[in-house]
């Protein structure tokens, strides 16, 4: 193994990829949700490009909040190796169903809101109080 790998935290390189894991299934039943809607009518098809980022968002934030959860630090390390996680197996994804895939056909605002979701988390992740890694017991007073 690499020596990034082996000094990074316990554990962060299987929260990262179960956070993209995450972020791919609930990305993929999000947009089963919304071909549901669109073919009861509910919804137009020209809202099909704002759904897709919107869901790719929720799915970026639920995947990272994972991650953000399960890290027993305080860095938020995590949520970009979650989002660069979560867009290649789109990427991949969509190499196997299409030719080429390109910058006109909306990639680069698919990767802002994974990236826009991201951050949401971090910044949730970041507020949320962290529990105490103090002493378990009596403090002892310094005697001079």
């Amino acid at each position: 193994m690499s020596k990034v790998v082996m000094s990074l935290p316990e554990g962060m390189v299987k929260n990262c990829l179960t956070g993209g894991a995450i972020s791919l299934l609930s990305y993929v039943l999000l947009q089963m949700l919304c071909a549901l809607l669109v073919d009861r009518g509910v919804l137009g098809l020209e809202q099909i490009y704002p759904l897709v980022c919107v869901t790719a968002a929720l799915a970026s934030f639920l995947g990272c909040g994972y991650s953000v959860l399960r890290g027993k630090g305080a860095s938020m390390l995590p949520v970009p190796v979650v989002v660069v996680v979560f867009l290649s197996l789109t990427l991949a994804a969509a190499l196997l169903t299409r030719e080429a895939v390109s910058v006109e056909n909306g990639l680069t605002g698919l990767g802002l809101s994974m990236a826009a979701g991201g951050l949401l988390a971090a910044l949730v992740g970041h507020n949320l109080p962290r529990e105490k890694r103090g002493r378990t017991g009596a403090r002892r007073k310094r005697r001079k």
